[in-house]
């Protein structure tokens, strides 16, 4: 019997390159690099150079990684940080002329903060944030994971255009990382029956799902099952029945090869939850009072029931005490929970996932709070694994049919799919029949052969699951609006390029393929049933 933990980080923001700074658009890239990836980063590595046998699996999504390895992005990201160093200066010199001596240091620490973080950007990690996560892949501290190429929401698109988000993406994973991706972070946790088999036509071994999708309760009203073949050996293996499905167990599902790995609730949410998680206790720093002329962050949470106006001065000193407390109460809870397993016999993964961008950019303190939980992990256990390094040495063995559903509101689709979006879904369906329209006819190279790709990237992009979900929440409706009505004619232009495109069109199709420019070997041919599936 074995006993191990699982931490999975989950990185993904949307492809925002050129479209936009603040509020909405590439500034988001900024603001995750200066505060989540750095900080991860340096944390991870630093571990990795102390001997800490720590492991951790991170997801990196193929548009992440097209914005970490864009030029554009590196060179914007460098006055983005420059700005902020500037901007905690003049904090600086403001408070102490007005002896506001509280606020004058915390300006300092931001100054000192924000030019170690450039420091390492420029010299220690050599203005390669992808590289250096792989780095920490190759010595099997960190596992990569992949995702669909734009994060597609994929039981809502046509098969075809799954194995399109699956092909590019898991293309593009191997291309910046130089990694063999073996898991995948299913877009919104989202899954319906038969997506196991694609999934595992790629190559893939794993993905995680909501505990939910376990239950015997039927999540989605009308459900969606993908044309799909028998593959694998797992039609051997006992299916397990749903009342006796344990959440710390991976399982493989349905008759594939491919296990899907619950998130603990419980545990994940004494880090998240707004009722009991740790983010939101008084002595962190509150995330959304900025100063009005700087816009960097001086107050602490204080209250939860305050109001912005109310909040008290943050102090890095008494947050940090509370980082100790808060991992060693994270690490008793992990322990304790395996610990009261009904079946000690078996062996158990306990894993938990969270947004990477919760650690650092959302909670502060959440950099700190990691590291000291992967410490007391490594030196005293649960031993810290990566998900598929478990699954190589204690491989399931017993299936499960999974509900249709995802991690959003009531576990089914309505997040995504709604009366706000239903509109998108439409035009995406129209889109994805124009595809196949265009798959098959015979482009000529040169000119037209652009034009099919780069109609090819505007079809991904128009998919991304971010477009209805901003739509639904109101965070950012209106651009998420604009950005997938742009994809939409963007694609068209394209497509029209590409079946009756002549030479004078070429200052045109320079211009789409400046303002996209992700997943270079995207093509129409990547929007086709792979494998030749037979219907169950």
């Amino acid at each position: 019997m074995t006993e191990a933990f699982a931490i999975v980080l989950h990185s993904h923001l949307p492809y925002a390159r050129g479209a936009g700074r603040w509020p909405h658009g590439e500034e988001w890239v900024h603001e995750a690099i200066l505060g989540t990836y750095l900080p991860l980063l340096g944390l991870l590595h630093d571990l990795r150079d102390d001997g800490v046998a720590y492991r951790i699996t991170v997801g990196l999504t193929p548009p992440l990684l097209e914005q970490l390895a864009d030029a554009d992005i590196d060179h914007r990201f460098v006055e983005y940080c420059d700005d902020q160093i500037r901007r905690a200066d003049q904090d600086t010199k403001r408070f102490g002329g007005d002896g506001d001596t509280g606020r004058g240091a915390l300006a300092m620490f931001y100054a000192s903060l924000f030019r170690s973080h450039r420091d390492a950007y420029l010299r220690r990690f050599g203005r390669d944030v992808v590289g250096a996560f792989a780095d920490l892949a190759r010595t099997g501290h960190v596992e990569i994971l992949t995702s669909g190429a734009t994060h597609g929401y994929l039981p809502l698109l046509d098969t075809a255009s799954v194995h399109a988000q699956l092909a590019v993406g898991t293309r593009t994973t191997r291309r910046r990382t130089g990694i063999e991706p073996r898991g995948i972070w299913l877009p919104e946790c989202a899954y319906a029956p038969g997506l196991e088999d694609i999934v595992e036509s790629y190559g893939l071994t794993h993905f995680f799902t909501d505990p939910a999708l376990l239950g015997a309760e039927r999540l989605v009203q009308h459900g969606h099952r993908f044309a799909a073949r028998r593959s694998g050996d797992a039609i051997d293996a006992p299916l397990v029945d749903r009342d006796d499905v344990e959440v710390m167990r991976p399982y493989l599902v349905r008759e594939s090869s491919v296990a899907a790995i619950a998130r603990h609730d419980k545990v994940a949410g004494q880090v998240w939850s707004a009722m009991m998680g740790y983010p939101g206790d008084s002595a962190y720093r509150e995330f959304h009072r900025k100063d009005e002329r700087s816009g960097l962050r001086y107050w602490r949470v204080t209250d939860v029931r305050v109001g912005l106006g109310g909040k008290a001065t943050y102090s890095p000193g008494d947050a940090f005490e509370r980082v100790r407390s808060h991992a060693d109460h994270f690490v008793g809870l992990v322990r304790d929970t395996l610990a009261r397993r009904e079946d000690r016999r078996s062996s158990a993964l306990l894993t938990v996932t969270f947004d990477a961008e919760l650690f650092g950019h959302w909670w502060f303190e959440g950099i700190d709070w990691l590291g000291r939980v992967l410490r007391e992990l490594a030196t005293r256990g649960p031993r810290p694994v990566t998900v598929a390094e478990y699954l190589r040495t204690d491989p399931p063995r017993e299936r499960v049919e999974l509900q249709e559903g995802s991690w959003g509101k009531n576990n089914d689709h309505s997040t995504w799919l709604n009366d706000k979006t239903e509109w998108m879904w439409s035009e995406l369906g129209r889109m994805a029949n124009e595809m196949t329209s265009l798959r098959t006819v015979l482009i000529t190279p040169g000119l037209r052969e652009r034009a099919a790709r780069q109609a090819a990237r505007e079809l991904l992009l128009a998919q991304s699951s971010d477009w209805p979900f901003l739509v639904t929440t109101g965070q950012a409706g209106d651009y998420a609006i604009e950005r997938f009505r742009s994809h939409a004619l963007r694609f068209r232009r394209s497509a029209e390029i590409a079946l009756h495109g002549r030479d004078e069109d070429e200052v045109e199709l320079r211009s789409l393929e400046r303002a996209d420019n992700p997943f270079a070997d995207a093509s129409p041919a990547d929007f086709s049933v792979a494998g030749a599936l037979v219907a169950r």
